[in-house]
């Protein structure tokens, strides 16, 4: 072996911690009857002008022989509609030009012509296409109706988000619509969840009110017992020009839930969580532009009952050039966190801390030097946000490293059984204080001439 006077060895350790948006959208909503938008399936939609999706392909796990109109598989997905277009990749002449899905089952499809030709095999690769692939939103090919109407208006806000998925209820759920479209958005990764042109009434029994209780019980378990980067906000809406604050019930009044008054015809809660989706989540909502048609203004006594609600408004002022509209405060509905951007924030600080730490979770060990090595990771995720305002202070802090720095001669017994305790269950507590100095929502200022 020759004689080398430099020897590299590279070795590649280069982990990227994971990464979220932190405004993506869910609406979930009723579509007209004819329209042909895939129900209770999530659709991510990234352009309200041109939706499409990928094409599925499936396997026969039977023959169709010719003449027969039936295909067979282990499984048909949901996302597999009665319109989509078929061709067999397997045997070109199997499947006539122009097919369609008439017809599902959970293990078959009915197609709008027989099979020719051979006839379809067993273990044949079908493809199904959606041929309303690039037709608006909005059209009857996708999700015409309350559904295609609230998505265009929460793109319709600039900034506005980059994707808001659709989920469209079914009808013949009845009284479970709702339900059973919040538990399909329940398995998706958004910050923000509407339910599509769902105003609170005060007429009879409160309309609107079991389905804005649901977005807030559902915002909340999600948030609470769902997988990691499952955090979201509801945001729901009143009535155009209602303005009793007594509909919000205690069910409502939580952190995660933000409410919205307005003078409009169109879906204020889906301009709004357009607005907040636009920024990043420390950014304030008061005074960011909505793009909403309104007809009246509040009045003052008005804005003066909403705001001691928590209760959101649009408002417009001479102060600011133009003849826009704007998000008159960014309030929740909660106590505890009574801001929208505290609520993202910490979302959004836990999800950072989480995905960075992973990487030591089985290798780091409840040693001092261990410990030290965490509150470095701790110090590296934390410092970017507090050099780029986003938090004005932080400290890290373990118990355990105040043992663990002792000299061990000077441990009492106490001390040393919580060490040995930490190192046998292998469980360390820390603590992460950060101070959050949000923006300024008022200013009084007292003019003094002498």
């Amino acid at each position: 072996m020759p004689v080398r006077y430099i020897t590299v060895t590279p070795i590649t350790n280069l982990f990227v911690p994971a990464t979220k948006s932190y405004g993506d959208i869910a609406i979930v909503g009723a579509i007209n009857a004819a329209a042909q938008g895939p129900k209770k399936t999530a659709v991510a939609i990234t352009n309200p002008l041109s939706v499409s999706t990928p094409s599925i392909s499936l396997t026969t796990n039977a023959v169709t022989p010719s003449g027969n109109p039936t295909l067979h598989f282990a499984a048909v997905p949901a996302t597999i509609v009665a319109g989509m277009t078929i061709a067999d990749l397997s045997a070109g002449g199997a499947v006539p030009a122009g097919t369609t899905v008439q017809s599902t089952t959970a293990t078959t499809v009915v197609m709008s012509q027989n099979a020719a030709g051979p006839g379809v095999g067993s273990g044949d690769a079908v493809q199904f296409t959606n041929p309303n692939n690039g037709k608006p939103v909005d059209d009857v090919g996708w999700f015409a109706g309350a559904l295609g109407s609230s998505i265009k208006t929460a793109f319709a806000q600039s900034p506005g988000p980059t994707t808001v998925w659709a989920v469209a209820t079914d009808p013949a759920d009845a009284g479970n619509a709702v339900a059973n479209g919040l538990a399909v958005a329940a398995g998706i990764e958004v910050q923000i969840v509407v339910l599509a042109n769902t105003p609170l009434l005060g007429t009879g029994a409160g309309q609107g009110k079991s389905e804005i209780e649901a977005l807030a019980t559902h915002c909340n378990t999600v948030s609470n017992t769902g997988a990691d980067g499952m955090e979201r906000i509801g945001v729901a809406m009143l009535g155009g020009g209602v303005t009793d604050t007594t509909l919000i019930s205690g069910t409502m009044a939580q952190n995660r839930m933000t409410m919205i008054a307005h003078n409009s015809s169109e879906d204020a809660a889906a301009a709004m969580a357009g607005v907040i989706a636009g920024y990043q989540p420390h950014i304030s909502m008061v005074l960011k532009p909505i793009a909403l048609d309104m007809g009246r203004r509040f009045s003052a006594a008005e804005i003066d009952t909403l705001n001691h609600a928590r209760i959101n408004w649009v408002t417009s002022t001479p102060l600011i050039p133009g003849a826009g509209f704007y998000m008159g405060e960014g309030y929740t509905l909660g106590a505890d966190q009574p801001y929208v951007d505290i609520v993202r924030t910490i979302d959004e600080i836990s999800f950072k801390l989480k995905s960075s730490l992973i990487r030591s979770i089985g290798v780091l060990r409840v040693t001092r030097a261990g410990l030290r090595a965490l509150v470095s990771e701790m110090a590296a995720e934390l410092q970017p946000l507090q050099d780029q305002a986003v938090i004005d202070s932080y400290l890290v802090y373990f118990p355990l490293l105040i043992l663990l720095d002792k000299d061990p001669a000077s441990l009492s017994a106490i001390e040393l059984q919580e060490i040995h305790n930490a190192q046998a269950t292998r469980v360390v507590d820390s603590i992460v204080t950060i101070e959050y100095a949000g923006a300024i929502h008022r200013l009084n200022i007292t003019l003094k001439f002498e």
